[in-house]
């Protein structure tokens, strides 16, 4: 959040319906926590807590809104993958927006191995994987590949020709190469 002034508001009627009394020191930390949003987004927060809560909202209730729960986010990132899997196929290499689901699809074999031997038997079962794998990596931050290779390119690699593979980008905005 950029807007000084209407976060003041806000969090000025927060505390009015509430009945609370917030140190500067918290407000610096409300502050903080919502920095990195657009005003749009930390002010459509504001309003859902204002017409949702019974209680003076902590910290994580406003990143639960703003980056929704773990769980929501898995499952997002699980749904982005299948459409990937059916809309590209395991031939070429490919780059998400969120680079946590290169790690977890590393984990889980990679690209090339999910997207071809995946069963629709199994689709529940490797979602199940997927989620759970995607919030603890997720909750550990840190370095994720940066694209994940396709069987095309693993497979010229491995018979020694230079591989200047194509990334097909996923859910990237204002791409030209775009997958949604």
């Amino acid at each position: 959040m950029k807007n000084e002034v209407k976060f003041k508001e806000y969090m000025t009627i927060l505390c009015e319906l509430h009945d609370r009394v917030l140190s500067d020191m918290m407000k610096d930390l409300y502050w903080k926590i919502l920095e990195p949003f657009s005003d749009e987004q930390c002010e459509a927060a504001f309003k859902e807590i204002i017409y949702s809560s019974r209680f003076f909202p902590k910290p994580v209730d406003f990143v639960e809104i703003l980056r929704g729960k773990k769980a929501d986010r898995a499952t997002e990132a699980w749904i982005e993958v299948l459409n990937a899997i059916k809309r590209i196929g395991n031939y070429e290499s490919v780059k998400f927006a969120d680079p946590v689901i290169h790690s977890v699809l590393q984990v889980m074999g990679g690209w090339d191995e999910l997207a071809a031997t995946m069963t629709v038997d199994e689709e529940k079962w490797k979602q199940k994987e997927f989620e759970r794998l995607y919030e603890v990596i997720a909750g550990r931050g840190g370095k994720h590949p940066d694209y994940l290779p396709g069987t095309t390119e693993m497979e010229n690699h491995k018979l020694g020709h230079e591989v200047h593979p194509e990334i097909i980008e996923i859910g990237f905005k204002n791409k030209t190469k775009l997958l949604q």
